[in-house]
């Protein structure tokens, strides 16, 4: 059926309609907002969240590179951070494959994309403030780290390192926007696009650890970071290809998929809702929803006969065998990463251990996932004849042995990236506990959002708000921080070889604090119920008196 228009209603009315109600949304959401104090509360955050970074970074005291150090940063930096860049634009391809990046509200799919306008014009702010979001996240991040940089360089300040660093992170982070939407509005198949994304990261991959004259895809855009070190003005090429491909992502917006559209739409909001609770395992799970990542069909290998020997380790065996070859994947990438940042903190860049850490934690919630089902089901756990602390326990020997199988990847990626006898006897001892700290870390995370007969949300209710909020600030915090904890012998052994202590002997001592702070988180999962049920006993007896004499 076609659709006639009037000759006397301008062809513009239903844009101009849409923009009138974008305007009278964006009015009922800011009329009663106090300017004065929102804005009082963003200077305020801004000022805590800098000083915070700059007061904890001046703790920091590397030592200045050496003139061999830094001719190393300057000839190899630049495609060391293009591969960081090769990665995020890796993910944005996938992205725009699966439908990403943009979610518009759930309104505006089922009433502004399919009204008589065009898509292009509807999609444009969305697509606009996706893009800005994204580049100055970005920025935020790269700023952070061209500040901690600053403090090894003999060369340039702390301004300017953090504001290249800024424009490298905003041009990396752009590129997952530009490189999703331009795959997306091409309608190019995932499969393809993997062949190609994969191929731009061993490109630049191989440029990064084989030294060769051949200049990597992105390499030009890691040199932006070094510029107070190494001034490229070739490099200033690479900002007029990312604006130039902006442009084209943004034409290209009339061409998303609504029906992808509709389904972001419903789980980014989703997902919105579970940040703000912090329920990183809800959060964990849309994403994948998000990425259409599935447990494959067909399992890796059999795990027949398990049963025989214990039910939960059979289920948790059977799970990793089902495992998708993305989640393999990113566990790989996760554990590489996180050794080359532990190689740069022995090196004297103090502050990567705690990369190292984050990275651990992150592979630690992708090695957990039987232990994740199964806190997901507590009505499953609650009519089993056993202690649920007794199956969650069952539940960690998996974990367990994926992080010392993949702790030997980590060591390999120490190896060959410090060939030295030290690395070769040390290696082992730090990748083992941090490995087996960052699951640690994951395991606290999930089990700590296990049913509780009066939960969280009702305790908090006893206590005032201050105590409250500290306690919440303490549940989120923790978990990583264990993973951080088990990095932290990378430091203890740097600091031995520079005093020319018993190297061997120190870590050793840090392994074994180190396992001791994993086996008293084994030890809480075990008696996690019983340690509740006596604490609210230990409150409901202190009560009673206050309750009588009253």
């Amino acid at each position: 059926m076609t659709h006639v228009t009037s000759p006397d209603i301008s062809p513009s009315i239903g844009e101009e309609a849409m923009f009138a109600m974008r305007r009278t949304r964006r009015h009922h959401r800011i009329q009663d907002m106090e300017w004065f104090e929102a804005l009082y509360r963003v200077y305020i955050t801004a000022l805590i969240v800098g000083g915070v970074i700059l007061f904890l970074s001046g703790f920091v005291k590397d030592a200045d590179l050496t003139a061999s150090e830094l001719a190393n940063v300057s000839h190899h930096g630049p495609n060391a951070l293009g591969l960081v860049t090769a990665l995020i634009v890796f993910l944005g391809l996938r992205s725009g494959a699966n439908g990403g990046p943009v979610a518009v509200e759930d309104a505006d799919v089922r009433h502004v994309l399919l009204a008589p306008i065009s898509r292009g014009v509807a999609l444009r702010h969305p697509s606009i403030a996706r893009l800005r979001s994204a580049a100055f996240s970005g920025a935020v991040a790269g700023a952070i780290a061209g500040q901690l940089a600053s403090r090894r360089m003999p060369t340039g300040t702390l301004g300017s390192w953090a504001v290249w660093g800024a424009a490298y992170g905003a041009i990396s982070c752009a590129l997952f926007v530009i490189a999703a939407l331009i795959v997306h509005g091409l309608g190019i198949h995932r499969s393809i696009i993997t062949v190609v994304a994969t191929a731009l990261v061993a490109w630049q991959a191989a440029v990064t650890f084989i030294d060769t004259p051949l200049p990597g895809p992105f390499g030009a855009v890691g040199s932006l970071a070094l510029t107070p070190l190494r001034t490229e003005w070739v490099d200033f090429i690479a900002v007029v290809v990312v604006l130039v491909l902006a442009a084209l992502s943004i034409a290209l917006i009339s061409r998303l998929s609504l029906e992808a559209l509709a389904r972001r739409s419903s789980l980014v909001s989703q997902l919105k809702f579970a940040v703000t609770l912090q329920d990183i395992r809800t959060v964990i799970l849309l994403r994948r929803q998000l990425s259409q990542e599935h447990m494959r069909e067909r399992p890796w290998f059999t795990s027949k006969g398990m049963s025989r020997y214990d039910v939960v380790i059979a289920r948790g065996v059977r799970s990793v065998a089902h495992f998708p070859a993305r989640r393999l994947g990113r566990m790989i990438i996760t554990s590489t990463a996180a050794a080359a940042c532990g190689v740069v903190a022995y090196n004297g860049t103090t502050p990567a251990f705690l990369a190292t850490g984050i990275l651990l934690f992150i592979f630690g919630l992708d090695a957990i996932e039987p232990l994740s089902q199964e806190v997901d089901q507590p009505d499953r756990t609650d009519a089993f004849p056993i202690e649920r602390g007794v199956i969650m326990v069952k539940h960690l020997v998996i974990p367990a042995i994926i992080a010392i199988v993949f702790s030997f990847i980590g060591m390999a990626a120490v190896v060959i990236a410090e060939p030295t006898a030290m690395a070769f006897a040390v290696a082992p001892l730090i990748a083992l506990p941090a490995f087996l700290a960052g699951v640690a870390g994951a395991v606290v995370n999930a089990v700590k959002g296990a049913p509780d007969p009066i939960g969280e949300s009702t305790e908090a209710l006893m206590l005032p708000p201050e105590m409250s909020g500290m306690g919440s600030l303490i549940r989120a915090v923790w978990p990583p921080l264990i993973a951080i904890a088990g990095s932290l012998p990378i430091i203890v052994i740097r600091e031995s070889v520079e005093s020319d202590s018993v190297v061997l002997g120190d870590a050793l001592r840090t392994a074994l604090a180190v396992g001791i702070v994993v086996f008293l988180t084994v030890g809480w999962v075990r008696q996690r119920d019983n340690i509740r049920r006596w604490w609210r006993s230990f409150t409901a007896g202190a009560q009673r008196p206050q309750d009588a004499s009253s």
